[in-house]
């Protein structure tokens, strides 16, 4: 599987409706990882969460626009803007179980184009983000009651798009533990398993984690030098490329040892 539109959550979602799973009984991913790692280890976790979810939204208010001089004759969108922002930080504070992990970023807030005048609309975009599937659905959910709850207040509306609906990354534990003890047989120098790995970014490999037994795992690609100081997604990020016949080897190996013991 060679998926494309990874990074916007598109690519996995695309694949599925055109029938990438059709006849397959289990899947395995790798990906690389940067910083100040020797090439070698291989991140993975059998008991839990290891990346969270990611629901990407756009959030657009709508007022009516004045003169700055007469704020009174607009319903102001960015004021509601503001009042929504701050209602999200208070739902994070007050609504979400304080024993999951719950993330919301707003990274664009957008209105106007001169200084003094109020526009008809403001535009919030961001995402939320979860390890646990129940609270991903009441927050979703909360998210939308509360901007447009908040507007109706100030007089303005809110309309709620979904960009991204990814679920949290949960491989499956029995897979995961025979995929680990498969890559432990190869006879590469340094190879060394590291358990428990989770992180708060999103992978749409997730979508295919729901569907089939899954395994994800991580491959350090990374320098122990300076050129492992840019991390991912860092326009001066290095990727070690000595990880390549590593990852190679593992995914022909493990392929190999898995349908030797499911498909005699």
């Amino acid at each position: 599987m060679f998926q494309t539109a990874e990074e916007t959550f598109e690519g996995a979602k695309d694949m599925l409706a055109n029938g990438i799973l059709e006849g397959v009984d289990g899947a395995l991913a790798f990906h690389v990882g940067s910083g100040r790692l020797p090439v070698g280890q291989f991140m993975y976790n059998s008991g839990g969460t290891m990346m969270y979810s990611v629901d990407g939204f756009r959030i657009t208010v709508r007022g009516r626009g004045a003169h700055g001089a007469y704020p009174h004759s607009s319903i102001d969108p960015i004021n509601i803007g503001v009042h929504i922002y701050l209602a999200l930080e208070a739902l994070i504070a007050r609504e979400a179980d304080p024993g999951k992990a719950c993330v919301l970023t707003i990274g664009n807030f957008s209105a106007g184009s001169a200084p003094n005048i109020i526009p008809d609309t403001a535009v919030l975009q961001g995402t939320l983000r979860t390890n646990d599937r129940s609270e991903r659905e009441k927050l979703v959910r909360r998210l939308g009651e509360v901007s447009q709850k908040t507007a109706e207040v100030y007089g303005g509306l809110a309309e709620i798009e979904m960009i991204s609906e990814v679920p949290p990354l949960v491989c499956n534990p029995v897979m995961t533990e025979e995929m680990v003890g498969y890559i432990q047989e190869l006879p590469i120098p340094g190879l060394t398993p590291v358990p428990n790995m989770s992180a708060s970014a999103s992978e749409d490999f997730a979508t295919i984690a729901e569907k089939v037994p899954s395994v994800f795992m991580y491959l350090s690609a990374g320098y122990m030098d300076e050129r492992g100081d840019a991390p991912a997604h860092n326009p001066k990020v290095r990727f070690n490329e000595e990880v390549c016949p590593v990852g190679s080897a593992c995914l022909a190996h493990c392929a190999v040892r898995w349908l030797e013991n499911h498909h005699k």
